[in-house]
């Protein structure tokens, strides 16, 4: 069950680009850049900073309004699940606190569902997967 939270925090962290809780890092498009994989998301110099590039497999700002906005709309039968609005903040567009059962219940079903109009379908087909898989 542990195991299936921090997989669903990371997932999350990763799609919402939380700071801190994020494996879309500098140092993992350093890593891409010396294996040299995937050039659309290899940093690049504007000036004296580095800018990091966009990838399919985050959300735009928009996008995780939504997505957060979806989250926080959903309702349970009692005893289902608790009530995920309340750690849902739209205002900083990210989703903590959430106990192991919520973790799983968020992963299991409303995941797949909410990312769909957001994402390629082959990162769909994969996020998808892995859910299904816990």
């Amino acid at each position: 069950m542990h195991i299936e939270k921090n997989m669903c925090d990371s997932v999350l962290g990763t799609l919402l680009s939380i700071e801190g809780k994020s494996k879309d890092t500098d140092k993992a498009r350093l890593d891409f850049a010396d294996m040299n994989i995937r050039k659309e998301l290899h940093l690049y110099k504007v000036g004296n900073k580095w800018k990091k590039p966009h990838a399919s497999y985050t959300l735009s700002r928009g996008e995780r309004k939504k997505f957060c906005q979806f989250i926080k709309s959903v309702q349970f039968p009692d005893g289902f699940a608790s009530n995920l609005a309340k750690n849902v903040s739209e205002t900083e567009d990210k989703i903590s606190g959430l106990k192991s059962h919520d973790s799983h219940v968020l992963f299991q079903r409303l995941l797949p569902a909410g990312i769909r109009p957001y994402l390629k379908k082959e990162i769909q087909e994969i996020i998808t997967e892995l859910c299904f898989f816990f």
